[in-house]
């Protein structure tokens, strides 16, 4: 019987990059759940301002965070591994 603990799975910066770069707060799911809910909600305010520049800011912004949300994954999974 193998005793070794169960980690979670490594995320991939390569998706929750593309996610985030093609579907916005809506990507940032893949990467950290109560991000993308709270970038949604921050999103539909923004949008309804209908000024292109926080708009396009704010989908940037989801791809920063996305990447170091799966980065910052990724790191504790290590740290718990060995």
């Amino acid at each position: 019987m193998n005793s070794q603990p169960l980690v979670p799975p490594f995320k991939s910066v390569a998706a929750a990059l593309l996610f985030t770069a093609l579907l916005g707060p809506v990507g940032l799911l893949y990467s950290s759940f109560w991000g993308g809910f709270l970038m949604i909600f921050i999103s539909m305010v923004v949008v309804t301002s209908k000024l292109p520049i926080p708009i396009f800011l704010t989908w940037v912004f989801c791809n920063i965070w996305g990447v170091a949300a799966t980065e910052a994954h990724n790191r504790r999974v290590l740290q718990n591994k060995v």
